[in-house]
């Protein structure tokens, strides 16, 4: 597709998105070459540039004015070039970015996924059906991957891209023969209009709990609620877990937007419930029963809070018309990177690594975990971000108390702040004094001691990390191996594996 934007189609996105406050004066069909919002991404002459977010005017050097052809932003600048001005940059960025991509959203069929934990695991089951399906038509945006058919795969930066890259992913996914995209969307997206514009087929919401409340991200879990259920605002048909105490809100609202609406329970009645028939260290099996029909599926992923995703999942394919039971196997033999990763020692014990972040998540690992863990210790190796999420180190400090017995706090993407100022939130809210604690700031180190220190009876969690290839340093990305990586190497040293 050959990418273009006129002058007429800028003003009517800027308009139909309510957020044009004046234009400048060009012939309708003036063309722009290109559409950027990054200034060392700007290489083209006649380039639309989009201000937004600490943009600083000595960015816009004479060679990048020298290629932009006109600029959109917020506050008018003291630049002889032309401007439209905008009430809000990130509408206008979305806006303009899905004109420029030529709308890929309305081509596709979007199934969009929320939740403050199970988001990525649930769009993995869901692709892994989906594209079995759709004979490997299914694009995929989740925090670990993003999959865009015909071989293009690759690591995501974000759990939901800023607009420009989402509306080109849906544009490549397109080119690419995908017709369905199934996406992770989190609270961040609609905070941050990343996701405007786009109509969801099928939506769902798995759970929440306080998280992302902080100084750059949500004020208040209310605030962090709402837009968890803009989802709701934007589906066609909404899947909700109502176990969750927040679950039946969802479905109300969507209901206020003329949602179809499925409901999903497994201790109430609902459109659709599960049945838990085995769920431990080796394998989940569970059942799904809709209307006057039960099926039968079976996971490779421990963990009894992932069969809950996993229905969800089913519910969201069958509401596009697919029968879910003909893609079983493909759910059966799933293995999401980094979630629920089992790591069998000779004489350390064994090792889970999985995503799990937050205090929910955390608890519901560690709970489980407990559940099938009756011989040994947990051993947990965990830290917190720092710029973000506050609430967590409390929440780390309160599931630490109940469930493990040893703990190595250590780093996980500090930013700009102290890890052992973090660690020592953690450790305030560390009510029991039978919990023994260390502090090994180099996270590699951290994992080989706990690693050193297990028994064979013992379970070791490596928590948060997963396969991620970065720590969050001071706005550096300083390469790191993963937890899993970093476990196996150590293993494969002391010949315990």
């Amino acid at each position: 597709m050959n990418n273009q934007l006129t002058s007429k189609r800028i003003f009517e996105s800027l308009k139909q998105a309510g957020i044009l406050v004046s234009a400048p004066d060009f012939v309708p069909e003036k063309e722009f070459a290109d559409l950027q919002f990054d200034s060392r991404k700007v290489v083209s002459d006649e380039t639309l540039f989009v201000i937004k977010g600490a943009f600083k005017k000595n960015f816009l050097t004479e060679n990048l004015l020298n290629k932009v052809a006109a600029i959109v932003t917020t506050k008018r600048l003291d630049l002889d070039i032309p401007q439209w001005l905008v009430s809000d940059s990130q509408i206008a960025l979305a806006s303009l970015s899905a004109a420029f991509f030529g709308h890929p959203e309305k081509e596709l069929t979007i199934l969009g996924i929320t939740g403050t934990k199970g988001k990525t695991s649930a769009t993995y089951m869901v692709h892994a059906m989906l594209d079995q399906l759709t004979n490997h038509r299914t694009a995929m945006f989740s925090t670990i991957d993003t999959v865009l058919g015909q071989g293009i795969e690759f690591k995501s930066q974000l759990t939901t891209p800023e607009s420009y890259d989402l509306f080109a992913n849906m544009r490549k996914a397109l080119d690419n023969g995908n017709r369905y995209l199934v996406m992770e969307v989190s609270s961040q997206s609609y905070l941050k209009n990343r996701v405007f514009g786009i109509h969801f087929r099928v939506g769902a919401f798995l759970n929440i709990s306080p998280d992302h409340i902080g100084i750059n991200e949500h004020p208040t879990f209310e605030d962090y609620l709402a837009h968890k259920k803009m989802l709701a605002e934007n589906s066609d048909v909404f899947v909700s877990n109502i176990d969750d105490d927040h679950g039946q809100e969802f479905i109300d609202h969507a209901r206020s937007f003329r949602a179809k609406t499925i409901s999903v329970s497994q201790k109430q009645p609902a459109e659709v419930t599960f049945h838990i028939e085995q769920a431990n260290l080796d394998q989940s099996r569970f059942t799904v029963s809709e209307k006057n029909r039960t099926d039968t599926f079976a996971l490779d992923i421990p963990g009894d809070f992932n069969i809950c995703n996993a229905t969800i999942a089913i519910a969201m394919i069958r509401e596009i018309d697919l029968e879910p039971v003909q893609a079983k196997k493909a759910l059966e033999k799933l293995q999401i990177p980094g979630r629920m990763v089992k790591i069998k020692t000779r004489s350390h014990g064994l090792i889970i690594v999985d995503y799990a972040h937050n205090g929910q998540s955390i608890t519901i690992l560690l709970k489980f975990l407990r559940s099938q863990h009756k011989q040994g210790r947990i051993i947990l190796v965990l830290g917190s971000p720092g710029d973000k999420g506050e609430d967590r180190r409390a929440q780390f400090g309160k599931v630490i108390s109940e469930f493990a017995d040893l703990v190595y706090l250590t780093t996980d993407d500090p930013g700009t702040e102290d890890p052992h100022k973090i660690n020592n939130q953690i450790r305030a809210a560390i009510t029991n004094p039978k919990v023994i604690l260390h502090e090994e700031l180099n996270r590699v180190k951290a994992i080989q001691t706990a690693i050193e220190m297990a028994r064979q009876d013992d379970l070791l969690v490596l928590a948060a990390k997963g396969e991620d290839a970065f720590q969050k340093t001071n706005h550096i990305d300083l390469p790191y191996l993963g937890d899993k990586k970093v476990a196996l190497q150590f293993l494969a040293e002391i010949k315990k594996i």
